[in-house]
């Protein structure tokens, strides 16, 4: 700006912050600072031992002076070179003690021009008149060759400034360079991460963050057997029964396929398959769940006689399996009382599942109920009445036969008296002996024309 006329006092503020251009537009004295372990700049609160280098810039820009060298007008307030380390790039090494760093934030190339002034810029300087600063607006304008310029620095590029470093290519990055740069010095300071860079000086300069650890996976579950999900889809069954069901499935490996099979079988005619399928599950958890297995000789045989339908068959199945210690028994009572039944199939599912379920232990025999039935020549429905009396009085089977008896002795019409007694006798009332049966009068001899009348013909002796 002293270039276009402008002294450094009468500067307006065109700084970040309202900062005049220079160490003595800002009223400060100018002169060198004291060189010690830590230096500041005057009235600033900064540190202090930054230099630019002084033949790095090219000439020819707007600020610059015919010979290409970029220095700051007398007054600043800069120290001495004796403050830089040596190996510096376009910096005469001197043997001084080591200086303190500016903060690398507040680098920026306008700063760092700024912060240029006074005496002391380099080796063989006489301290005499500079040329004017460089015009600000020119600085921002060059910032992105200086960034580049500083990048291939820290990169330790094949450059002469670069060389003067590390050693030539290939050596350390250049300090100078990513002071220069605060993207370098974020590159650095993140491991080559800039965005991680910044985040740690946000942080204050706490140095990297440490990586946290992913959350661990939680095993997953090795999920529903197909087989079991199909089933509970074709149902519509809960997922947490299905579920249930599959765990369960997972201990009866062996009879999977049979197990299925059943089910399939017994919730199709279930009001509530879900209802069903827990108690099927409770079953197979008990070990009394028998899946579909090859029917019994006997059971077909029942099945062919009464024609029974395929689930009454395959529940007769079961209960062979189940109850094979006295599964001829069973058999042979449960072909008793279907024999004496309007509807077999109905009548074996209802007997099978008492049996099942230990409603009772053992269906009652009747052949005791048989015979009254060939005495008395009782018709279907006598029959099939006189066998439901005995299945539900078994415990008094023989007391309730003898009463029948009675009944149907003092009857002349055995079949209408049974069935009209029936009912008392399911429900367990004691019925009283019927009156004794008397024969019909004889009429007394003689009567002559009268009785002939009356359609008496009494044969005399």
């Amino acid at each position: 700006m002293w270039g276009q006329g402008m002294d450094a006092g009468s500067m307006p503020s065109l700084m970040p912050g309202g900062m005049a251009p220079s160490w003595g537009g800002m009223g400060m004295d100018g002169g060198p600072v004291p060189p010690g372990p830590v230096g500041t700049g005057p009235g600033m609160g900064l540190p202090g031992g930054f230099v630019m280098p002084t033949n790095t810039s090219p000439s020819g820009l707007p600020g610059m002076s015919d010979d290409g060298t970029c220095t700051v007008p007398k007054g600043g307030g800069a120290p001495p070179s004796t403050l830089m380390p040596p190996g510096m790039p376009g910096m005469a090494g001197d043997a001084g003690g080591p200086g303190m760093m500016m903060n690398p934030m507040m680098m920026n190339p306008m700063f760092a021009a700024m912060a240029q002034g006074g005496a002391g810029g380099g080796a063989g300087d006489s301290g005499g008149p500079r040329p004017p600063m460089m015009n600000p607006m020119a600085m921002m304008m060059m910032q992105p060759m200086m960034a580049a310029m500083a990048a291939r620095m820290a990169q330790g590029g094949n450059s002469p400034e670069g060389a003067g470093g590390a050693g030539g290519p290939g050596g350390e990055a250049n300090p100078m360079a990513s002071m220069m740069n605060p993207m370098a010095m974020m590159m650095q300071q993140g491991g080559m991460n800039p965005m991680m860079a910044m985040a740690n000086m946000m942080r204050g300069g706490q140095g990297p963050q440490k990586e946290v650890a992913p959350p661990k996976e939680e095993p997953q579950d090795v999920g529903i057997d197909p087989d079991v999900q199909e089933l509970g889809d074709y149902y519509n069954i809960e997922d947490r029964w299905i579920k249930r069901l599959n765990e369960t499935m997972k201990k009866r490996k062996d009879t999977k396929d049979q197990d299925l099979a059943k089910l399939y079988e017994v919730l199709e005619r279930a009001r509530s398959p879900t209802g069903l399928l827990t108690v099927k599950i409770g079953e197979m958890e008990s070990g009394q769940f028998v899946g579909k297995i090859k029917p019994d000789k006997d059971v077909e045989r029942l099945a062919r006689k009464f024609k029974l339908d395929e689930h009454v068959k395959s529940r007769l199945t079961e209960l062979a399996v189940r109850l094979k210690d006295m599964k001829d028994m069973h058999l042979d009572r449960l072909e008793q009382h279907l024999s004496y039944s309007k509807h077999p199939n109905a009548m074996a599912t209802l007997l099978a599942g008492k049996l099942l379920e230990h409603e009772v232990e053992e269906l009652p025999d009747l052949k005791e109920a048989e015979q009254v039935m060939e005495k008395f020549r009782l018709d279907d429905d006598a029959k099939s009445k006189l066998r439901e009396i005995v299945e539900k009085r078994a415990s008094e089977k023989t007391e309730v036969l003898a009463t029948v008896r009675k009944h149907l002795e003092a009857s002349q019409h055995p079949s209408a008296m049974l069935c009209r007694i029936a009912r008392s006798l399911i429900d367990g009332e004691k019925l009283d002996d019927p009156p004794e049966r008397r024969a019909p009068p004889r009429p007394a001899p003689g009567g002559g024309e009268r009785d002939r009348e009356r359609g008496y013909d009494y044969a005399r002796d």
